[in-house]
């Protein structure tokens, strides 16, 4: 998961009233180019590494309803939790499965809008595929799957890991065992077969459609894999309670920080960590370049009580005069949003992607109107700023500034 990357930090002791000069007279945030998002960054997982007798059992949803209650029946009964690779398609017609998969604390990995394989897709579509399946999911359930994906058929390539990383879905879940059940084997054959082949730290791959036995051979597959040690806990299970080191930076994310990188957005939204964790006014915080996560116990744990300083705003606290920076009125405009609480508009492009990236839970209100600084167009928001690219083939036209890495540079 490392790239050749050199990330230059900046620690010249600049004097504070020095760097706030910069900040009104140029771009003050180094933006990712597009190579940023490369194949590289896509961690492709086929089997956890451990010695451990443990595995995952994941259900893809892409064609119909088919054995769906009889497995999450089964699941409970034997205290299991698993992962689901879903499709949009799926999704909007069995929106009473989707709530009980949440309810019973299941883990969701986003399977593409309506099964096309993504190796013969546009950057676009494949954007259109991810995007339209994320926030259908999260409408239903609150739910971000971000950065799990599971790509139909099994199929990929460099172009499409890069689009994945562009996109926030660093973790592409493969596995070590396909039943084949959608192949017309039999119950018999199908346990014979997810037995004979599972190993420590495994995936197995069921479907839940009416034309595969993966449902009637599940209880059978459950007991003789526990009766030779085997336990089971969802692809997310393995990934999130740890820590994650990452050599770009040199600095290490753990704990709740970690799962929220994992599950909002990753390197797109966050970018690396630039700081070790650090205790301020009793809470726990630590820098990305672009963010500011803070832990807040019990304030949000869905999300996993994490928020998100609110970097924007502070770094524009002296600039409320400026013209941008003013309220303005509202009214009706099919291609904007008014935001009352702040006075802003948000319009096009950056409404798009402040809607599809998380909103209000992780940019904020928009706190400036759409302006020209340093030669691009950008606009402010309580906890982020974004800058149009046009330079940029989407989804890298529209970046984050780096608004934790010039948090930091003031606060030295």
């Amino acid at each position: 998961m490392t790239r050749n990357y050199r990330l230059m930090r900046a620690r010249r002791g600049v004097h504070l009233a020095i760097v706030l000069g910069m900040l009104l007279t140029a771009v003050s945030f180094t933006v990712a180019p597009p190579v940023d998002a490369a194949a590289s960054d896509v961690w492709t997982i086929r089997r956890f590494d451990t010695q451990e007798k443990v595995m995952s059992l994941t259900f893809d949803a892409g064609a119909d309803r088919g054995y769906t209650v009889q497995i999450l029946d089964t699941l409970a009964s034997n205290g299991i939790k698993a992962s689901f690779g879903m499709t949009g398609v799926w999704a909007e017609q069995n929106p009473d499965l989707i709530q009980r998969i949440h309810n019973e604390g299941h883990h969701f990995i986003n399977h593409s809008w309506n099964h096309p394989s993504f190796n013969g897709l546009t950057s676009a579509q494949r954007a259109d595929q991810l995007t339209r399946t994320e926030n259908l999911i999260r409408t239903q359930v609150g739910v971000d799957m971000r950065p799990y994906f599971r790509p139909p058929y099994g199929e990929y390539n460099d172009s499409v890991l890069a689009d994945l990383a562009a996109n926030g879905y660093t973790i592409n879940v493969m596995w070590s065992t396909d039943s084949l059940g959608w192949n017309g084997l039999t119950a018999t054959q199908i346990t014979q077969r997810v037995v004979s082949q599972a190993v420590p730290g495994g995936i197995v791959l069921f479907h839940v459609g009416a034309q595969s036995q993966d449902a009637a051979a599940l209880q059978p597959i459950i007991n003789q894999l526990r009766a030779q040690g085997y336990r089971f806990q969802s692809i997310a299970d393995f990934i999130e309670p740890g820590e994650r080191h990452f050599p770009e930076t040199g600095f290490t994310v753990s704990g709740n920080f970690l799962k929220y990188w994992n599950s909002f957005g990753g390197l797109p939204s966050f970018g690396y960590p630039i700081s070790d964790v650090f205790m301020r006014d009793g809470k726990e915080m630590q820098y990305f370049e672009r963010v500011r996560m803070e832990l807040h116990p019990g304030v949000w744990p869905a999300r996993y009580d994490v928020l998100l300083g609110r970097l924007g705003a502070d770094l524009t606290a002296h600039r409320t005069n400026e013209a941008p920076f003013r309220r303005v009125s509202g009214g009706s405009n099919a291609n904007c949003a008014y935001y009352e609480p702040t006075g802003h508009w948000l319009c096009f492009g950056f409404r798009d992607y402040w809607r599809a990236h998380g909103g209000l839970e992780i940019f904020g209100y928009p706190i400036s109107e759409e302006f020209r600084e340093g030669g691009y167009t950008v606009q402010y928001f309580e906890r982020a700023r974004f800058e149009y690219h046009p330079e940029n083939q989407p989804p890298w036209d529209i970046l984050g500034g780096h608004l934790g890495r010039t948090m930091m540079e003031l606060e030295r």
